[in-house]
């Protein structure tokens, strides 16, 4: 995950409508990835490095990634456009652990195991679920890594659990050049409008 702009911008979320349901946008900017644990890992099995691991804060909605070959800067705006859910490769694995953390107690570990155990279920390339194995693999606790073992067992803990939880409702946005993410919340089109028309007539207000 790129974050090598650490610069948090405060923006207004809105929705772009054509004539048809399906042709939705959402223009947002990332302001940082709160709560988070950094940890050490890969996702190719080759390439280790620093993960910022959570959930993703944007102006108007916490997210999850669900593309992790991709990058995504702070303070980075962004459009993405509105899928059908069910067009995600293991949308209901996805949903589940989405729902277990809703159900959690939403700490930083939760968050981290999450985006971990999400990432597992779309990258990984043997049939064994485990971020301790695989391409999809979290290094192990060590001085500049000392969370890695206890996010690690609590990724596994949410695969090997993943059918006790109840699935959460969720929105896929698509980016054709960055990452990919799934939330559970997302702000109504005219309630989005309606912020940012408040916002312009405090801004000229205030320019008076």
């Amino acid at each position: 995950m790129k974050t090598t702009l650490l610069l948090c911008a405060v923006g207004f979320a809105s929705f772009a409508f054509s004539g048809k349901a399906m042709s939705q946008s959402l223009i947002t900017t990332l302001v940082e990835i709160s709560p988070n644990v950094p940890v050490n890992g890969s996702v190719d099995g080759s390439f280790f490095q620093n993960y910022p691991s959570g959930t993703l804060v944007f102006t108007d909605f916490q997210a999850f990634c669900v593309e992790p070959g991709q990058g995504l800067s702070y303070g980075q705006t962004l459009t993405f456009d509105l899928q059908n859910p069910g067009d995600l490769v293991n949308s209901v694995a996805i949903s589940k652990l989405v729902g277990g953390f809703l159900a959690s107690g939403g700490t930083a570990l939760d968050a981290a195991a999450v985006q971990w155990a999400i990432w597992e279920v779309v990258a990984e390339l043997s049939p064994t679920r485990s971020v301790t194995e695989g391409n999809v693999i979290l290094s192990p606790s060590s001085p500049s890594n000392p969370d890695g073992d206890a996010v690690a067992t609590l990724a596994n803990q949410y695969l090997a659990n993943i059918d006790t939880f109840a699935p959460a409702s969720l929105y896929y946005l698509t980016h054709p050049d960055y990452q990919n993410v799934v939330t559970w919340t997302i702000p109504e089109p005219g309630s989005a409008a309606l912020a940012a028309l408040s916002a312009l007539v405090l801004l000229r207000r205030r320019r008076r």
